[in-house]
């Protein structure tokens, strides 16, 4: 799919969007660089489709992130909630910069780094508890993979990261589920009760672990955001308490369901998996297509803050732009063949499945390195993975509480 450069833009077919969403946007993309949608309420919403301008967007100094809080406010969302959910995407300018810097302060490269080991000695402890399934079966195992690996490998590097038990693990987990629903396009009361509900747990937890650090520092997070300092800016309490908040559903539900999504295309191209077996040092390019190809996030949105011109497109202040990650790494003007998995693509990397610009995802680092490990424990040790494809597509976006998977152990 290459992206067209020149006519018109077209308009979103809200039927076809909804019998093949992914069809419908390989169609608007073809035919120009952005198309005209609507948000959920029918209002006018461009959506920007190709790599470049997907890209240039992301970084534009017009644009904000806040949508997402201002979402989650009009959703019914207490502001204490939606504040301690989105503390860099409320922030835009000097003010996010400032506050970015501070946490990237705590959150270093070789930080991030140390917990390989971990994660690797947690997704091979998974894996063998996969493995021991068949055996007692006298056989392949047929499992859940959600259960079984997916949803517990983040949350336990995390409780690590934070310095926390890790029989915190499972708390963590179903408060990231939780606070997930408050991203998702306008949940219902129940959502919001369950937002509310796991986001106020959270901070209560939160809060004693931060008066736990004062007393006694540790080799974690929570005292790196304690004494973290720029210029001789320090986070306060409400601060550390909403960035922790954010790594816990960013750092958890998003690398479940990116780990979810992993196994579905190896499992759809087990070639690239007997690939990833005969050379592991294919590992860290195969995570790299496997988020190209198949990232979660297929779009986010962004606020009009002054006024926007592109090209022939002009938006006022106060509206928003729909930004298309699905289409933006699948434009094969800049990726070749795009719709093919291809695990030794040699710019599956400039993929924009973690943004771009100044919003980032801060946790990018994090999120490679359980992926590798992942990918690593589980090729080490079984053939390609089975999954029924009729349950589970691409149309779920991977926000799925089950995934049946059968492993069968290599001989």
């Amino acid at each position: 799919m290459e992206h067209g450069g020149v006519g018109r833009p077209g308009s979103l077919d809200v039927e076809g969007y909804l019998a093949d969403a992914g069809g419908e946007m390989r169609r608007l993309a073809a035919e120009h660089w952005y198309a005209d949608g609507l948000d959920l309420s029918g209002q006018p919403m461009p959506m920007v489709l190709g790599y470049d301008e997907v890209r240039q967007t992301l970084r534009d100094r017009r644009l904000s992130a806040r949508s997402f809080t201002d979402d989650m406010l009009a959703s019914g969302i207490s502001e204490e909630t939606a504040f301690q959910l989105t503390p860099l995407f409320r922030r835009d300018g000097d003010e996010h910069r400032r506050h970015r810097a501070l946490l990237a302060a705590a959150f270093t490269p070789r930080s991030i780094e140390r917990l390989r080991p971990v994660a690797a000695a947690t997704a091979a402890r998974l894996a063998d508890a996969i493995a021991e399934i068949g055996v007692a079966s006298g056989g392949s195992a047929s499992v859940d993979f959600v259960p079984a690996f997916a949803a517990p490998l983040p949350p336990e590097v995390f409780a690590v990261l934070f310095g926390l038990p890790v029989t915190d693990r499972d708390r963590l987990g179903r408060w990231a589920t939780a606070v997930a629903k408050a991203f998702t396009p306008a949940p219902d009361a129940g959502a919001v009760a369950d937002i509310e509900r796991a986001a106020a747990e959270l901070r209560a937890y939160t809060r004693d672990l931060i008066a736990e650090r004062r007393l006694h520092p540790a080799d974690d997070l929570v005292t790196g955001l304690l004494v973290a300092d720029l210029d001789g800016e320090r986070l306060d309490d409400d601060e550390i308490v909403a960035t922790i908040s954010g790594f816990i559903f960013a750092g958890a539900e998003t690398t479940r369901n990116q780990l979810m999504e992993m196994v579905v295309a190896f499992a759809e191209h087990p070639d690239q998996w007997n690939r990833v077996v005969a050379d592991p040092q294919r590992i860290p390019g195969a995570v790299e297509e496997v988020l190209r190809h198949r990232g979660i996030v297929p779009a986010l949105t962004r606020a009009v803050v002054e006024p926007f011109e592109q090209d022939d497109l002009e938006v006022d202040v106060g509206g928003r732009l729909l930004v298309s990650f699905v289409t933006a790494n699948h434009d094969g003007g800049h990726f070749g063949g795009p719709e093919t998995f291809a695990i030794d693509r040699a710019n599956a990397g400039d993929h924009v499945s973690f943004g771009w610009g100044p919003h980032f995802c801060l946790g990018a680092g994090l999120a490679r390195v359980e992926l590798q490990e992942s990918l690593r424990a589980l090729s080490a040790r079984f053939e390609p993975p089975e999954v029924d494809p009729e349950r589970f597509t691409a149309a779920t976006m991977g926000w799925s509480d089950s995934l049946p998977v059968v492993w069968t152990e290599r001989a």
